[in-house]
């Protein structure tokens, strides 16, 4: 497989993959987002940030660290292809999660009732 072949289908797979992990999170995602965002089209901007965040956060990982050299087996061009493609989808999701999250846990907790205020002592001197 030529260098430029290894390349196109290493951008196609970081292009694609992280498409496909979001889409498959974008209903539930959608449900949560439109609970905690008040503002009309809040969820869909931050559903349309996953995906940038996803797709562009895989193509840095890929260009960054991929091997596409004449001298590289192309399996192996591939392994490391499909080895940052899933870091990269691993660090978004696991991103998103952790924010979504940070909004979620405090609306799960119990609420704890306020502490009683301390009784005051009434006498017979002070009421008027």
């Amino acid at each position: 497989m030529s260098p430029l072949t290894t390349f196109t289908l290493s951008l196609t797979l970081a292009s694609l993959l992280p498409i496909v992990a979001v889409r498959y999170l974008e209903p539930i995602l959608v449900k949560v987002l439109r609970g905690l965002c008040d503002a009309e089209g809040g969820a869909e901007f931050w559903v349309r940030s996953a995906y940038l965040l996803a797709v562009s956060g895989t193509l840095v990982l890929l260009l960054s660290f991929g091997r596409f050299e004449d001298t590289v087996d192309p399996v192996d061009a591939l392994r490391r292809t499909l080895w940052l493609v899933l870091a990269g989808v691993f660090i978004t999701v696991a991103f998103i999660a952790s924010r979504v999250w940070r909004q979620v846990a405090p609306l799960l907790l119990p609420k704890k009732p306020l502490p009683a205020a301390p009784a005051t002592a009434v006498t017979a001197g002070s009421a008027s």
